[in-house]
C-alpha cells in the first residue's frame, strides 16, 4: 500500500518529490470585509497539503485585488494547466475563492472535471465524489452567490446615495485638475476627523485642463497629442503616471471637469455594468463640484467627438484640405486621393467593386480645392455685404430657439409632475392596497406612462429645435478662414471645413456642357456640390428610408 492509498489521518508529511501536484490558489476579493490575507490563505494551504499527503507546485497562483464575480483571473490558466497534466487540481482557502458567479462556477468547474482534475477547499471538507457531497458544495457555492449579490447591492446604494443625494462620484479619490477634500482626515492622534467632501479646482491645473478641452474641440489635437503635452510638461496622473492616449480621453469624455457625473442608466439591465465593463447607456447628472469646462466649451467637445467617431481613422489626421469630407453623388460612397501627390479624387466604391458597384466619377484635386475656396470666398463675401439684414433674420432665427427654449422648460415642468404622480401613485398603492379595484392601478400607471413618454417626444423635438444652426452662428468662422486660408495649415484649414461642411459632393456631368470648366486648358468631369451644415441635410431622407428598409 502506498502512502496514496492510506488515510490522510495516517499519512506523513509528504517531500518534494512525494504527493499528487496540486495547484495553490489564493484571491484577495476587492470586496472591502472580505480581504483575507494572502498569507493565511497560504499558510492554510500549506497545512492541507501536510496533512492530506498533497504537494503544492510553486509557486503559488495569487489573485490579489481581484474580484470572484468574473472569471478574467489566474484561475483560467490554474485550469488549463490542470488540462495539460501539470497538476491533478486545484486547491483553494474555501470554495468561494474559486469564483462568485452562478455560470461562472458551473461552467470553469465542469471543465475542471471534465479535464479529470479535481476542486478541494483547505477548510471546508466535502467528498464531491458523493452525491450529498457535490450537493454540499452546490450549496457553499449559491451562499457565495448570495453574499456577493448582498454586497453588491449595498454598494451599488452606496454609489446612488453619493451621486443622487450627495452630488458626488461614486468613489471619492481625487481627480486631476481639482483638489479633492476627502470626508475623513487623520486628527494627528491616531484617530479620525470628518468633514465635508468636497473638491476644489486647482489653480494651476484647472485652466490647463480646460484649455485641453478647448484644443480638442477646436481640432487643432488630439488625445494623443495631449497626452504627450502633459508628459512633457511634467504633469502625471492622480496616480502618478504617465498620461496614455486611452488615460486622458476616458477622462475627459467623463465630464467631470464640466461639473457632471457619469451615471449607468437604471433603466439598462445589462450585465456589462456589473462586469465592470463600459456600457454605452449612461446619463450625466449634474455634480456639486465646480466645474472648470464652460457649458458651450463641453457642447463642442461632445461634436467634435461625434465627428471624429464616425470618421474613420486614417482621416483623422488630415493630409488634404478635403480628408473625410468627399463623397460621390451616384453611389454615395467616399471618394479617395489617387496618384502621385495626391492628384485625385475617385469613388472608393468603383475602386472596392471593379466597377460593378458604381460605374464611378474621377476629378483633380486642385480642381475641387479651387471650387471649395471660391465657395468660402462667396460664402464669406455675402456675411460681409450682407451686414444690414443679418439681425432681422437673426432675430427670427432667435425667436424659435426661445419659443423652444420656453416650450422646453414648459415640458421638463410637465415631465416632472408625472413623475411625481406616478411615485405618489404608487406609495399609496403600496400603503393601502384595498382602496384599489382590480385593474385599477395598472390602467392609472399606464396612463400616466403614456404621457411621460408623450412629453418626452415633445421635449426632445424642443430640444432638436433649440439645437439648429443658423448660418450667422458661422459667419465669424467663415470670414475667419476666408482671411487666414493662405496661412492656415492643411490639417488646420481641414478642421475648420469640417465645422462648416457636411460633406463635398462630386457628380458626374455631360461632356458636352460647358458651363463647367475645370481650369483654364482643361475642361472638369465633375460638378462640385458643397452641403453646408447649417442647412438641411439633402440625403437625409434617403438615409431614413435606407435604414428603415435594412
Amino acid at each position: 500500500m502506498t502512502q496514496l492509498d492510506l488515510p490522510a489521518t495516517f499519512r506523513s508529511s509528504p517531500t518534494d518529490e512525494d504527493g499528487e501536484p496540486w495547484l495553490g490558489y489564493i484571491r484577495v476579493s476587492t470586496w472591502k470585509e472580505e480581504q483575507i490575507s494572502p498569507e493565511l490563505q497560504e499558510g492554510v494551504l500549506r497545512e492541507w497539503a501536510a496533512r492530506t499527503g498533497r504537494r503544492l507546485l510553486e509557486p503559488l497562483i495569487i489573485d490579489l485585488d481581484a474580484t470572484g464575480r468574473n472569471f478574467k483571473r489566474r484561475i483560467m490558466g490554474a485550469i488549463e494547466r490542470v488540462e495539460q497534466g501539470e497538476a491533478r487540481g486545484i486547491a483553494v482557502w474555501r470554495y468561494s475563492r474559486f469564483g462568485r458567479s452562478r455560470t461562472g462556477n458551473v461552467t470553469n468547474l465542469a471543465r475542471l472535471e471534465a479535464a479529470g482534475g479535481q476542486l478541494e477547499s483547505a477548510t471546508e471538507h466535502v467528498d464531491a465524489r458523493t452525491a450529498i457531497g457535490r450537493f454540499q458544495r452546490d450549496m457553499i457555492f449559491a451562499f457565495g452567490n448570495y453574499e456577493s449579490d448582498r454586497a453588491g447591492e449595498q454598494w451599488i446604494e452606496t454609489h446612488d446615495h453619493r451621486r443622487n443625494k450627495l452630488h458626488l462620484p461614486s468613489s471619492g479619490r481625487p481627480r486631476w485638475g481639482y483638489i479633492w477634500h476627502p470626508r475623513r482626515l487623520p486628527d494627528g492622534e491616531g484617530g479620525w476627523t470628518t468633514q465635508k467632501e468636497w473638491y476644489e479646482i486647482h489653480p494651476e491645473r484647472g485652466p490647463i485642463l480646460a484649455d485641453l478641452y478647448r484644443d480638442y474641440a477646436d481640432g487643432r489635437h488630439g488625445f494623443e497629442t495631449l497626452a504627450a503635452w502633459l508628459n512633457r510638461h511634467g504633469h502625471r496622473t492622480t496616480t502618478n503616471r504617465l498620461w496614455a492616449e486611452s488615460t486622458i480621453k476616458h477622462y475627459m469624455d467623463s465630464g467631470f471637469p464640466a461639473g457632471l457625473l457619469r451615471v449607468h442608466d437604471r433603466e439598462c439591465n445589462c450585465e456589462r455594468n456589473k462586469q465592470g465593463l463600459r456600457c454605452p447607456n449612461y446619463l450625466m447628472i449634474s455634480g456639486a463640484h465646480e466645474e472648470c469646462v464652460a457649458p458651450d466649451l463641453w457642447e463642442a467637445y461632445q461634436a467634435r467627438r461625434k465627428t471624429v467617431r464616425a470618421t474613420p481613422p486614417r482621416a483623422r489626421q488630415a493630409l488634404y484640405r478635403l480628408t473625410g469630407l468627399m463623397r460621390h453623388a451616384e453611389c454615395r460612397g467616399s471618394a479617395t486621393i489617387v496618384g502621385t501627390e495626391g492628384y485625385a479624387y475617385r469613388c472608393s466604391v468603383q475602386a472596392k467593386t471593379g466597377g460593378t458597384g458604381c460605374k464611378g466619377i474621377r476629378e483633380t484635386r486642385a480642381h475641387v480645392e479651387r471650387e471649395v475656396l471660391k465657395w468660402v470666398l462667396r460664402e464669406a463675401a455675402a456675411g460681409v455685404d450682407a451686414a444690414p439684414s443679418v439681425p432681422q433674420q437673426r432675430a427670427i432665427v432667435l425667436d424659435e430657439r426661445t419659443q423652444a427654449a420656453r416650450e422646453r422648460a414648459r415640458l421638463q415642468a410637465e415631465l416632472a409632475k408625472y413623475d411625481d404622480g406616478l411615485a405618489r401613485l404608487q406609495a399609496d398603492r403600496a400603503v393601502n392596497p384595498d382602496d384599489y379595484p382590480p385593474g385599477a392601478y395598472e390602467k392609472a400607471r399606464d396612463r400616466i406612462k403614456q404621457q411621460q413618454a408623450t412629453t418626452r417626444a415633445a421635449l426632445d423635438k424642443c430640444i432638436e429645435v433649440e439645437q439648429t444652426p443658423d448660418r450667422s452662428d458661422y459667419e465669424p468662422l467663415i470670414i475667419s478662414l476666408a482671411a487666414e486660408w493662405e496661412t492656415l495649415k492643411v490639417a488646420e484649414q481641414n478642421a475648420l471645413l469640417k465645422q462648416l461642411i457636411r460633406r463635398v459632393v462630386l457628380e458626374r456631368i455631360d461632356p458636352t456642357d460647358e458651363e463647367v470648366e475645370g481650369g483654364e486648358d482643361r475642361r472638369a468631369t465633375a460638378k462640385v456640390h458643397i452641403h453646408p451644415v447649417w442647412e438641411p441635410d439633402p440625403w437625409e431622407d434617403k438615409q431614413v428610408k435606407k435604414q428603415a428598409k435594412e
